[in-house]
């Protein structure tokens, strides 16, 4: 069975990746009190996991807080979700934890990080690295030959030429 960690508008989104997936989605866990279902999902302050049977998807978009929940649950399994309308190269290397959206074209020979998240329509070229927890928007696109260290966020519709680093835990916005 699946728990998704979060139940605000990114965990909608892993949901219906979910959905696409056809994975059993057993519930979701959330700290808020207020929220008791995400479409007719039950959402509980806590669930036991069982280590060995039951998977984890943590849909936080902030990747600061996605690295603590991951530190503070170690011993969860979990799994990537990369929707069937993802285009991901059979090339690329793709870590636990992390989301791929519908229209992402992923090219060979890219490393992808654990738990990070690629938005819809982003364009990763080949012999990029982006490491773990970090976010790329929608409607971005990744030269060749990038590094995108640790928990950076890329904001939507940003291109980012071939050849350059982006340091750990940057933050890339358009100024628009």
């Amino acid at each position: 069975m699946l728990y998704i960690y979060g139940a605000t508008a990114h965990a909608k989104v892993a949901v219906e990746t979910a959905e696409e997936l056809k994975l059993d989605i057993a519930g979701l866990i959330d700290k808020s009190l207020l929220i008791t279902d995400v479409f007719d999902y039950p959402v509980e302050l806590h669930q036991e996991i069982n280590q060995e049977e039951d998977m984890v998807f943590v849909a936080v978009l902030d990747s600061g807080l996605r690295q603590r929940i991951v530190s503070e649950n170690c011993f969860w399994k979990y799994c990537s979700l990369i929707h069937p309308k993802a285009h991901v190269s059979k090339r690329a290397d793709i870590g636990k934890g992390t989301l791929i959206l519908p229209g992402a074209s992923i090219a060979p020979d890219v490393q992808i990080g654990n738990h990070c998240v690629i938005g819809s329509n982003a364009v990763i070229a080949s012999n990029t690295i982006v490491e773990d927890f970090v976010t790329i928007g929608p409607n971005s696109s990744i030269g060749s030959n990038v590094l995108i260290g640790s928990g950076s966020e890329i904001s939507a519709n940003i291109h980012i030429s071939a050849e350059e680093t982006i340091e750990k835990n940057s933050y890339i916005m358009s100024l628009q």
